[in-house]
């Protein structure tokens, strides 16, 4: 059984697929040495070669932006009609002054609502990076996002580990992924595309072709 259902049947049927990134600063590209190099061109120039009927992918990532503020830009993301939305989160929510219970209530509806409209759903959680371990609050809500996966079934991509495995396979460090202490850089961008991209295609049941 497929884990994105409606994007699974689109690519069987050999339609054109849209989707949705929508978050704070990792999907609106921030740290990226030019627009090309942030995650959602990454993400579509690598599903291209796995979607040759056409692949959209919507960057809806504002820096900054915490539940709250995503809840407030949820219209414009039902009004995208994608096919698979990639909630990111719970990053800024950390600095707020919000209790994490809130932050799962308000991540909660928003989820469902997208769930009704018949779109497929994943989510990422939060970065492993300097500035979110010397928090005292993150912890909370990097396990926040997982649980709130399980407890939906949701789809969940996992970022924090993922950065950890890709600077042991590279032999990088944490702060070369996140110059900044927080956002990525150009290499950590290309990582993280490619193996989102990779990861929406394994989570298909489709048996899609790549494109030579």
């Amino acid at each position: 059984m497929s884990n994105f259902p409606r994007l699974t049947r689109m690519l069987r049927e050999g339609e054109p697929v849209r989707i949705c990134l929508f978050g704070s600063s990792t999907c609106e590209g921030i740290g990226a040495s030019a627009p090309e190099k942030g995650l959602c061109p990454v993400v579509e120039q690598t599903l291209q070669y796995y979607m040759p009927k056409g692949v959209t992918v919507i960057n809806r990532g504002i820096g900054g932006n915490g539940a709250k503020e995503m809840h407030e830009r949820l219209p414009q993301v039902l009004e995208d009609r994608a096919d698979l939305v990639i909630w990111q989160g719970g990053t800024n929510d950390v600095w707020q002054d919000i209790p994490v219970s809130a932050f799962i209530d308000q991540t909660r509806d928003d989820l469902q609502t997208l769930r009704r409209t018949g779109c497929d759903l994943g989510m990422m959680g939060p970065q492993w990076a300097k500035m979110m371990e010397e928090h005292s609050r993150f912890a909370a809500f990097r396990d926040a996002v997982p649980a709130l996966a399980i407890e939906l079934g949701i789809p969940f991509f996992d970022r924090y580990t993922r950065m950890k495995s890709w600077c042991a396979e590279y032999d990088m460090t944490r702060d070369e992924l996140s110059p900044d202490g927080l956002h990525l850089g150009d290499r950590g961008y290309q990582l993280l595309g490619e193996a989102l991209a990779h990861w929406i295609v394994d989570l298909t049941g489709a048996p899609v072709a790549a494109r030579g």
